[in-house]
């Protein structure tokens, strides 16, 4: 049985490497496992707004933002 991926996330793949290899290898399309692949020694403390901007468009969550700049 294949797997339909959303648009949003096939165009989102294109110009995200990280996300690109998720969908390739299987793995959970998840904010976290994205984070864990692109930070594998934990996120960045504090956890600013230009580290936020970095994750995917559909996954951001500003209230996880825990500073206003590095």
């Amino acid at each position: 049985m294949s797997v339909v991926l959303h648009p949003r996330l096939v165009a989102a793949a294109r110009t995200d490497p990280t996300l690109a290899y998720m969908i390739q290898n299987g793995l959970p399309l998840t904010r976290e496992q994205w984070m864990s692949l692109n930070w594998p020694d934990g996120p960045p403390k504090p956890w600013c707004v230009e580290h936020e901007m970095e994750v995917p468009e559909f996954w951001q969550d500003p209230d996880k933002v825990e500073a206003e700049e590095e």
